[in-house]
């Protein structure tokens, strides 16, 4: 199900996203604790920017197609506010599921003690 934008704009500010200066169309968020990363919603194009720090599989969860997409937004905007630094996150990453089978993961979050290698799971 597609969320109406009104709704969406609900949602993120209610999480703390604001309107960016001279760009009515686009909300941002930044995160002091991560030298101010931000993350940014732009409802003109219908996507969500996670910057350039967490990587991205691909795009299924940037985009306004499916309301299970805030969610992934939400837990990301959640996890970095409880510190995990975004170099650390990893959004549809692909991972083995069997011997031809691949499943998708909303949100792998790196262990903090071991260098992140998101490439390491692509079989």
């Amino acid at each position: 199900m597609k969320l109406k934008k009104t709704e969406i704009k609900e949602l993120i500010t209610a999480i703390g996203f604001k309107p960016q200066a001279g760009e009515k169309e686009i909300y941002y968020k930044n995160y002091p604790k991560h030298n101010d990363y931000i993350l940014k919603v732009h409802f003109e194009q219908e996507n969500i920017e996670y910057g350039t720090k967490i990587t991205l599989g691909d795009h299924t969860t940037s985009n306004f197609e499916n309301s299970e997409n805030f969610v992934v937004l939400e837990c990301v905007d959640r996890v970095l506010e409880k510190g995990y630094p975004p170099d650390r996150l990893s959004l549809e990453h692909k991972w083995p599921m069997g011997r031809k089978e691949k499943g998708k993961l909303d949100i792998l979050i790196a262990d903090k003690n071991s260098k992140p290698n998101f490439d390491l799971i692509t079989a």
